[in-house]
């Protein structure tokens, strides 16, 4: 009987099994060196042998399938033919046949002869069935002994066959005298295993496990009842048959059962577990046994578990789907896109085991992997599990010495990146210290950067850039246990979503977390701002577990046990009633059945063996916990004890900390029996808790209240390793871990009153350390909980501690964005300071916090009055902006630059402080009172000049450069921004960087190309548009910057954004609507003029652009009504709106009877633009042609006009300003049309819909398409041209139109890649 049939090509030839046998043993020893012979237990004669013997039970089963059942008998291998395929015509050549690699890689298939299938279906299956599974054993036996008969078969050959000779029996019929098969009666086999007796002494089995073993030593020993007894009205009796000689051979324990097993059919009393049913069971195990040789043929070391214990490892059972999900998700991430996924479910599932199963996919495709983990008793560490992810993986790349050129790279691109910046990243990742070389003790701390947590996650952004970027591979971050992150980590973690694929075309980035099911805080910003993926701008998945159902139980059971999925149902039944299928439950529960005895190995039988009537009598808690609970309480008291110290600190600790500590001289004895127990484990020389649930329950081992004192007694202990004021990343992590035990204790635990005061300095420390490492959120809560042990008339003991850890508490409330603990720390500050100089900090934060919540004229008003009281008046009634201005330039020429930038820092600290009011206040007033903003600036550079510079100073050269710029000297104000941003070097700060960017780099689009300017800012993202950024891109920028200012209640700034938002929309064409809305809009629009003017000009700009004629003359008076009364700065918002404002005043000049008016505003408006442009022509020069072009046909001189249109079109496309070359093809279209000349004009209007196609603005498009489609047949002649000329049109045109329809929010590298198809 043939198997599957040739494949084309293939080649094949055929040898009886009984050949097939010897030589492919020849081969084995030819291969295997000095090996002894006719050794069937060698690699390269077995692997082929189990491959022929599944062909051969495959063939059986596929026969059974069509109700055909071989005959049984004992010399079935001469029906059997081995049919050896190959593509290669050479290697079936009969000398090649036993070839090594053909019989090792060959396609083998086994052939059975016709002759065996003689006979059907009989009545008595079972009996059918038993002989086919002894004769098939029989062939079996012979294969993997090497061709050997079993001894008791050739025994009773040799016994007959005298006999049958004397009777004149035929040679060809000693088949049927000498049949086993057809002899009557039963066989007695307590003879034949009678040698094997002492095999049981190996057993050491009590009362309730004896079973009758007397039968056959193959059995299973599960003590699972006794055999079923099988009728013996049989057609035919089977000989017994033992494996021992196979045993003896050195073949693997678990063939030697298999086959034993098959034979047992032979007693005629059968175990239920271990006797095969039909030949599919024997299929399965043989194909076990190929798939997974090291678990399932193998022999293991029963010696060695007998003195470890059960081993578990670390496979994921169950989880192939998840675990594909989680693949694919990552394989987005490849194209550069943000992902994120989060694994959820009941403790013990097996969350962490499955983020590290791929983690391997991750490495194993050349991914870069950072995993760290949260403790819920390591809170008060600044970005603990965030830090540690990015340490080891750079202290993996200080260890690997293959990675020694990358690391050199690193430093490189590092250096490049960040600059100096890199400071603040190696505080946090003091790996990364070592590989910069970078000495921190030896740089001193800018402690007066406000956003510090934002410049963190800045950094924390750029490394992930340059690392993503070296290694030319997605960085994936793995989080675990995230029901413990603090709000800091997840910020960060937001921003480097926010931002990947962003910053750099190969830059692409992936997170991974888990957490525990029911133990988050719903209701939490941070819970709320991960999950939530319109926020992120993150694709978002989450991963259910579940715990294993009964199948994947057994799956586990078989593959932990090494044992057959059919041997171990049983026990997996059990288990899986016992723990619901938890996999946490189940590895505990089995390591306590092996402590117990109930499951033990074998030494005799190779393989485990269980009590069965004792483990379903064991009684166990439905909860993993209270198990886990109950399993520690029977440790000894020591061990107890240890496990307690270890789980205070987390879940994890290095031995040489544990041991410094002083605590228990023993405890690293006593730990040492907790890893044997499996409680912990120790990597290197690091003890961690197997498992989180594990470390709770040594923890819950003492009450909460003695849990305190020890606590606090512990943060004293570690608090004496401290030496002064050392600043190393191992002093930090010894002052985080002390602080963090004594505010776990809290001032209940207190038992000394001096150790208040202690404990609140100590807190104070780890306060600014945090501060140091640019996290707030935990700096907040040392400097709280110092609060927190300061005793009654604090302020008259301890006033500098009070008065620091309160003002520090302020700064970081500010910071955090926590106004009512501001308003509190504040409230506290002003009433019990001693002098107005201490109060100072707090009143800063005050303006500040006042300043970003739309209460702009407050703050103004509150820093006024603060320096008056400082001596500082402010008088800005009297002299205009022009006088301001030039009496500052006055003032500094007689300076040179190098004079300027050499000028002393300035060390007097209320000076200092003045100076942070001053510039806050010109931030300020520069959006609501602008005339007499450049009254602060003139007071900043003169303070600068006489009490030296400071980290404000660059501001007020920065605006000054501004100023200038505004009153018309593009030249000069350039120069002085340069100026700032140089003198923002010189001051070692880098606390007005974000002021000096924003007013600076608009200056520089007017001097440099715009593409090369926006490099250093995306000026509130309309520079997106201006620079002709495709809308799609500038959608999404747009609305991360909401987001953004929405989550931080900036609402002047959201509302501005939203005005720029709502044109993009309009002209993609999709009609979403913005997603916040303030209750304060109404009231900024109305005090605000920068936002209301900001509002007219996008009304304006939108109406124009869909040539709504009335609308865009409304909008454009309200924007010319209020534009007087803004900004004093240079801003690139001016070029565009005087622009586009130049455009719409030619356009009413054209129809309007108030036409003159209008016209002189046009003018105005391309004047300036042409100004602009002998400063950067790369920038404006498109714009200035435009404007002439509409101002030569409001004049009706048409050749000019025909001129100007076409140097803007050739100006646009030449500077990359798509969607400039698209409005200056539209109106050179209309002004053709209205000329006649309706051929050109539509050529025109055709490649402006072409040019806006590209920007992404698809309504625009679409309106466009309407108009043509309604001009085209009224003025083209019905021409061949005109005919070719519609077709495009057509093809073009509905393009967008279908696109639009099909989706507004197609990726426009997709839309290029429809067009192209089109």
């Amino acid at each position: 009987m043939s198997g599957r049939g040739k494949a084309s090509g293939e080649t094949e030839t055929g040898i009886p099994l009984s050949e097939w046998i010897p030589h492919s043993l020849f081969v084995q020893q030819t291969c295997g060196g000095n090996k002894p012979k006719n050794n069937p237990s060698s690699k390269h004669y077995l692997i082929p042998a189990l491959r022929v013997a599944f062909s051969l039970a495959d063939q059986i089963c596929k026969a059974e399938e069509v109700d055909r059942f071989p005959t049984p008998s004992s010399e079935w291998i001469d029906s059997i033919v081995i049919q050896l395929q190959s593509s290669n015509p050479k290697e079936v050549a009969i000398e090649n046949v036993f070839d090594t690699n053909f019989t090792d890689n060959g396609d083998i298939r086994v052939e059975i002869l016709p002759s065996l299938f003689d006979n059907d279906k009989t009545d008595n299956e079972a009996g059918q069935m038993d002989g086919v599974l002894y004769s098939l054993g029989i062939v079996f036996y012979q294969i993997v002994s090497g061709g050997e008969l079993p001894a008791e078969l050739e025994l009773k050959q040799i016994e007959e066959r005298p006999d049958a000779v004397e009777n004149g029996t035929e040679e060809g019929d000693l088949f049927e005298v000498f049949n086993p098969f057809l002899q009557s009666g039963t066989v007695d086999l307590v003879g034949e295993l009678s040698m094997h007796e002492h095999l049981l002494s190996d057993y050491k089995l009590s009362d309730d496990d004896s079973t009758s073993y007397e039968h056959d030593i193959g059995i299973g020993l599960q003590g699972d009842g006794p055999r079923k007894k099988r009728s013996q009205n049989e057609s035919c009796n089977m000989c017994a048959v033992s494996v021992e000689p196979l045993k003896e051979k050195g073949l693997p324990g678990s063939l030697c059962d298999l086959i034993a097993n098959m034979l047992d059919c032979a007693n005629g009393t059968l175990r239920k577990d271990e006797t095969y049913h039909d030949i599919s069971e024997v299929r399965d195990d043989l194909q076990l046994m190929l798939d997974k040789p090291s678990i399932y043929l193998h022999d293991q070391d029963m010696g060695r578990l007998s003195m470890t214990g059960l081993q578990f490892g670390d496979t994921v059972f169950g989880r192939n789907a998840e675990l594909s999900t989680i693949k694919d998700a990552y394989r987005r991430t490849v194209s550069g896109d943000s992902e994120l996924v989060t694994i959820y479910g009941q403790s013990g599932t097996g969350k962490s085991l499955l983020a590290h199963e791929f983690g391997k996919h991750v490495l194993s495709h050349g991914g870069v992997l950072l995993s760290g983990k949260f403790d819920q008793l390591e809170q008060g560490k600044p970005f603990s599990a965030l830090a540690s992810a990015f340490n080891q993986y750079c202290g993996t790349l200080l260890q690997n010495c293959e990675l020694k050129q990358s690391k050199q790279k690193l430093t490189h691109q590092i250096n490049h990146a960040l600059g100096r910046e890199a400071y603040h990243l190696a505080k946090l990742i003091p790996n990364l210290a070592t590989i910069l070389g970078l000495q921190l003790h030896s740089i001193i701390h800018d402690e007066g950067c406000i956003n510090a947590q934002k410049r963190l996650q800045y950094l924390l952004c750029r490394f992930v850039e340059v690392i993503s970027n070296l290694f030319a591979a997605p960085v994936t971050l793995f989080l675990d246990d995230l029901q413990w992150a603090d709000s800091a980590s997840i910020e960060a973690v937001n921003q480097l979503l926010l931002t990947g694929g962003l910053a750099a075309q190969n830059t692409s980035f992936f997170f991974l977390g888990c957490y525990r099911e029911g133990e988050t805080d719903n209701f939490n910003p941070l819970w709320r701002s991960l999950c939530n993926n319109n926020l992120v701008n993150a694709r978002s998945t989450q991963v259910k577990l579940d715990c294993m159902d009964e199948h994947t139980l057994n799956t586990m059971m078989s593959e932990t046990l090494c044992l057959s999925p059919r041997l171990t149902r049983t026990l997996s039944n059990v288990i899986y009633h016992k723990t619901k299928g938890n996999p946490l439950f189940v590895s505990r529960l089995l390591r306590s059945l092996n402590k117990e005895g109930l499951l033990r190995p074998s030494l005799s039988r190779r393989r485990w063996e269980w009590n069965m009537k004792k483990i379903q009598s064991r009684r166990l808690p439905d909860d993993v916990a209270i198990f886990l609970t109950d399993s520690l309480r029977e440790l000894p008291d020591k061990v107890q004890s240890a496990l307690f110290v270890l789980s205070c600190f987390g879940a994890s600790s290095e031995s040489a900390f544990v041991e410094s500590q002083g605590l228990d001289r023993n405890i690293l004895e006593n730990l040492e029996i907790a890893v044997a127990e499996g409680l912990v484990d120790k990597i290197d020389d690091q003890y961690r808790f197997a498992h989180d649930r594990i470390q709770e329950a040594a923890y819950n081992t003492k009450p909460a209240h003695k849990r305190s004192v020890i606590h606090f007694k512990y943060g004293l202990e570690l608090s004496s390793l401290l030496l002064g004021d050392e600043d190393t990343s191992a002093s930090a992590s010894v002052l985080f871990t002390a602080v963090n035990q004594l505010n776990l204790g809290g001032p209940p635990a207190v038992q000394d009153k001096s150790h208040y005061i202690t404990a609140a300095q100590l807190n104070l420390r780890a306060g600014k350390k945090a501060m140091e490492m640019s996290d707030y959120e935990t700096a907040y809560s040392y400097f709280d909980s110092g609060i927190s042990f300061l005793r009654k008339k604090h302020w008259q003991q301890h006033y500098a501690l009070s008065l620091e850890l309160y003002s520090l508490a302020a700064k970081c409330a500010f910071t955090n964005s926590d106004h009512t603990s501001l308003k509190l720390l504040i409230a506290e500050v002003v009433m019990k300071a001693h002098f107005f100089e201490d109060k100072l900090d707090v009143l800063y934060f005050e303006t500040c916090a006042l300043a970003i919540s739309s209460r702009l004229p407050e703050s103004i008003e509150r820093g006024v009055e603060i320096l008056s009281k400082l001596g500082i008046e402010l008088r800005w009634g009297g002299s205009s902006m022009e006088a301001c201005v030039q009496v500052t330039k006055d003032l500094l020429s007689g300076y040179t630059d190098d004079e300027i930038l050499n000028t002393r820092r300035m060390t007097d600290p209320t000076m200092i402080m003045a100076m942070k009011f001053l510039g806050k206040m010109e931030t300020g007033m520069s959006q609501i009172m602008p005339k007499s903003a450049p009254h602060v600036m003139q007071r900043i550079i003169q303070l600068s000049l006489s009490h030296g510079m400071s980290p404000v100073s660059p501001i007020g050269f920065v605006h000054l450069g501004s100023y200038i710029a505004k009153l018309g000297d593009i030249s000069e104000g350039y120069h002085y921004v340069k100026l700032a941003h140089t003198l923002l070097d010189r001051v070692g700060s880098r606390e007005s960087a974000g002021e000096v960017i924003c007013f600076g780099t608009p200056v520089r689009a007017y001097v440099e190309p715009l593409q090369a300017a926006l490099k250093y800012h995306d000026e509130g993202y309309a520079a997106s548009m201006a620079s002709g950024v495709n809308l799609q891109t500038t959608r999404e920028k747009c609305a991360k910057v909401i987001n953004f200012t929405y989550e931080r209640k900036m609402f002047i700034f959201m509302t501005q954004h939203q005005c720029l938002q709502k044109s993009v929309l309009k002209l993609i064409g999709t009609d979403e609507m913005p997603k916040y809305t303030s209750a304060e809009e109404e009231n900024i629009l109305a005090t605000n003029y920068s936002v209301r003017t900001s509002y007219y000009f996008w009304r304006a700009f939108t109406s124009f652009m869909f040539r709504s004629y009335d609308d865009s003359k409304h909008y454009a008076e309200k924007y010319l009504d209020c534009v007087g009364n803004t900004w004093a700065n240079l801003f690139l918002q001016h070029a565009l709106h005087a622009f586009y404002i130049g455009l719409v005043s030619f356009w009413v000049a054209r129809k309007s009877k108030d036409g003159q008016q209008w016209h002189e505003r046009g003018k105005r408006s391309k004047l300036a633009l042409k100004k602009w442009a002998e400063s950067s022509q790369w920038t404006f020069e498109n714009k200035w042609y435009l404007l002439e072009a509409e101002e030569s046909y409001c004049n009706n001189d048409f050749d000019a006009a025909k001129t100007y249109y076409e140097k803007a079109i050739a100006a646009a496309k030449s500077h990359k300003f798509v969607h400039e070359e698209a409005l200056a093809c539209e109106l050179a279209g209309y002004f053709h049309l209205e000329l006649g000349d309706n051929e050109k004009a539509t050529k025109h209007f055709l490649l402006a819909h072409e040019k806006y196609h590209e920007w992404g603005a698809f309504e625009k498009c679409n309106s466009l398409f309407k108009f043509v489609e309604g001009i085209r047949t009224l003025y083209l002649p019905m021409t061949r041209a005109r005919a070719e000329l519609e077709e495009n049109i057509l093809l073009s045109l509905s393009l967008s139109k279908r696109i639009l329809m099909a989706n507004s929010t197609t990726p426009i590298t997709d839309l290029y890649e429809y067009n192209t198809t089109s």
